[in-house]
């Protein structure tokens, strides 16, 4: 096993056993002594100190990756563009962040460069750059209190609330859209012919055989599964489900898009 392994098996060894979020960073910063050529110790221990609400070692701990990014073996630029942006460095942010962009997959990357700009003071590219990303997944619309840290740290009270108007459109938008209506752009976005051929599901992925699209749903049956969803939800909750009532719940969750369309 190589470093880079063994690394990775001693920071997922801590955040395994270690509960409390300050016994985690200790054994972190122990990790990150032991292999100074790994960045992710670094990372983790930024993101823990951030869900502690600690911000200035929040930032202490990005300009330490900052500092030692020379000596790192693989550097990931959307934690280095999310580095850069703590410590107020926002062309160096945007730089990484694209790049990483361009050449990796970040749920969230896209949110932080539209963050990038709206501290550099350009409103106009935060909205541009936050409407790509939204549009790409429309379920981010719903996800707004998962970067509350992040964008309380981040900006002054009357950024927080601009970010908070836009974000509610696009809230208010999808949650007051007929449900079926709604599920058909979700399962447009999930399905899309662009995406679905042989090579995207042909990559040595073995659950990948029994992958079938599911039928999309004409109204009719989107309401029927519908009603049995809630029944069975209801059931789940306050009834006597067996084994089969929770098997039916989880796949009709899946099918329905559940969590956004009923909520």
């Amino acid at each position: 096993m190589g470093r880079e392994e063994e690394c990775k098996d001693a920071t997922h060894n801590i955040w395994d056993t270690e509960k409390d979020n300050k016994e985690r960073i200790k054994g972190l910063e122990k990790v990150a002594l032991e292999y100074p050529e790994c960045m992710n110790p670094l990372t983790d221990i930024a993101e823990l100190y951030l869900g502690m609400d600690d911000i200035e070692n929040t930032i202490k701990t990005y300009q330490r990756i900052i500092d030692l990014k020379d000596k790192f073996k693989f550097i990931w630029d959307n934690d280095l563009g999310k580095a850069y942006l703590f410590i107020n460095n926002y062309e160096k942010a945007i730089e990484h962040l694209k790049d990483f962009e361009v050449n990796g997959h970040d749920y969230s990357n896209g949110l932080f460069i539209a963050f990038a700009y709206l501290k550099k003071g350009d409103k106009k590219k935060f909205v541009e750059k936050f409407d790509k990303w939204i549009t790409e997944d429309l379920e981010k619309s719903f996800d707004q209190h998962e970067y509350e840290k992040e964008i309380k740290a981040l900006f002054n009270e009357k950024d927080l609330k601009f970010i908070e108007e836009i974000w509610d459109k696009y809230y208010e938008k999808y949650s007051n859209m007929d449900p079926y209506k709604l599920y058909c752009e979700l399962y447009k976005q999930n399905y899309p012919k662009s995406k679905v051929d042989k090579e995207e599901f042909d990559d040595g992925d073995s659950d990948n055989d029994d992958f079938e699209i599911p039928a999309k749903l004409k109204r009719r049956q989107f309401e029927q599964l519908k009603a049995e969803y809630l029944y069975l939800d209801r059931k789940t909750m306050f009834g006597d489900p067996d084994d089969a009532d929770y098997d039916n719940f989880f796949k009709l969750k899946e099918i329905l898009f559940a969590d956004i369309t009923i909520g």
